[in-house]
This record gives structure tokens, sequence and C-alpha cells, in this order.
């Protein structure tokens, strides 16, 4: 995730008083590695909100749901037509019927009892029933199929989580009208953590992807923790003379606060000779 320009520009500022002899430690941000603003794919009243600020949620989680009083009910009557397999069974027995007299009068056409044209009218009930059974199968299928769309629109109005995250920000409550471009909440994943920090041009190519960096950071302590490089920007600054680099900081326990300033020392004399 890119620094916003006013926090970018300070760490340009930051990084540019100091240059490259020896000293390779800088001042950088820790940041969510996603910010995400929960929406909604319908417009709708909005029913409940299930998590509030601070809250942790996983992937998956409801979060908040849509008022849905017209997709239940239209979900309970396409289930009842799926299940509905009365016609189904009807044919499958009148299709039985048929077979038997087909096979009755197969048995009689040769001693004369029963004339070829009556052995031909059933054959043709029989294909009758076969298709009127095939007819009705297809009509249960179809119901199926709208059982499942109408699950789908009921799932709808139920707001999930896509990632393991705390709910930053609530921008919507129960009660208010939600649009498609109606933000419901912000949730931040900060595990990992981006470290961003902006280093003189002198150490191009020294900084790599895959260097590793000592953080520091003032909360929950000021231990030292080890993270790799992931990405190193192709552009320079040129009025201050740096460019950005990112580390990727685990943080499974989420004890790390994001958001902090913090510091970072890179050990490119041993991997000075590290070619990218």
């Amino acid at each position: 995730m890119n620094l916003t320009v006013p926090v970018a520009a300070a760490f340009i500022c930051i990084a540019s008083t100091a240059t490259y002899a020896g000293d390779t430690t800088f001042d950088c941000l820790a940041q969510p590695a996603q910010r995400v603003q929960i929406g909604t794919p319908v417009t709708g009243l909005l029913a409940s909100v299930d998590v509030g600020r601070g809250a942790l949620v996983m992937p998956g989680d409801i979060v908040a749901r849509l008022e849905s009083t017209v997709e239940q009910a239209n979900v309970a009557l396409a289930k009842a037509q799926a299940e509905a397999d009365e016609a189904v069974q009807a044919q499958q027995t009148r299709l039985t019927l048929a077979e038997a007299d087909l096979g009755r009068s197969q048995k009689l056409v040769n001693s004369g009892s029963v004339a070829t044209s009556k052995v031909e009218e059933l054959q043709a009930n029989v294909e009758i029933a076969k298709r009127d059974l095939d007819t009705e199968k297809r009509k249960i299928l179809l119901a199926q199929i709208e059982l499942q769309r109408q699950q789908t629109l009921l799932d709808r109005q139920s707001i999930r989580s896509p990632i393991k995250g705390f709910v930053a920000e609530q921008t919507l409550r129960a009660g208010e009208f939600v649009r498609q471009d109606s933000p419901i909440m912000t949730i931040v994943q900060i595990d990992p953590l981006y470290i961003e920090a902006y280093v003189p041009v002198s150490l191009w190519g020294k900084i790599i992807v895959g260097t590793r960096g000592s953080i520091i950071l003032n909360q929950p302590d000021q231990q030292r923790r080890s993270a790799a490089v992931t990405v190193v920007d192709k552009v320079f600054d040129a009025a201050s003379g740096t460019f950005g680099v990112r580390l990727e900081l685990p943080n499974p326990d989420d004890q790390i606060p994001a958001g902090q300033r913090c510091q970072v020392d890179f050990n490119v004399t041993s991997q000075a000779s590290v070619s990218p």
C-alpha cells in the first residue's frame, strides 16, 4: 500500500537530511497491509451492523445485514417449488402403466387377439409418457436452479468480511439507507505490517528485494524485529534524492499497532554483493 502524499512528503524530508556515509538507519512508518472499505453490491436498508469499532473479524464473517424480508419469502417459495415432485411421480406412474399395457399387447399380437395398430398406439402412449416425465423432471431442475438464484440474492443481503482484520471505522448504522458507493465500515489488516521508508539514492543496488532490515518500533516495545524488503521503487524522487522501500513485517498475534513511526536499519554491508 503506497503512502499518502502528505506522509510520503514527510518521509522524503526526513530521508533527505541523511546522506549515506555508513549510516543505514532511517525513519519509517508501520502501515496496515490492507485497508478495505466494506460496501454492498445492492442498495437497501441497513438492518443491523454486527461488529463495531475495534472488533476482530475473520474472512467470511458477517459484519452487517440488509433488510431481506422479500428475499427470504422468495427463497421459501422457490424451495417449495423445487421440492414439489408430485407431478413427476404421477408421470412416472403413467409411464409404468403404459409400458405394462404395451408388454401385454405385444405378447398377444402373434395370436391375433390384438391388432397391430393397437400395439402401435400403445407404443406411442409410452413415448408420450416418457416425454411428459422428462418435462416434469426438467421443471424440477429449473425450480432447483431458481432456488439457487434466490438463495444467492438472499446471501447478498449479508455483508461479509473479505479479510482478517480489525474494524477501524464504522460509517453507517442500522436504519440507514445503503447505496452501492456507500462504505459501511473500514477494516484494516495488520498481519503483516508494511514498513515504508525512503532511503538515499546512494543505496540503490545495495538495498534489493530480499534484503533484511532490523525494525525498531516504540509500541509495544522497542525490541528489534527482522523484516525483508518486498518492494523497491523503480522511480527516484529527484528533489530529495531518495527512493521508496517497503519491508514486510510478520505480525501473527496482531500485537504491533499499525500507524506508528519506527526506525529501520539495513545491513547492506553483508548484502551489497547480492545481485537483484
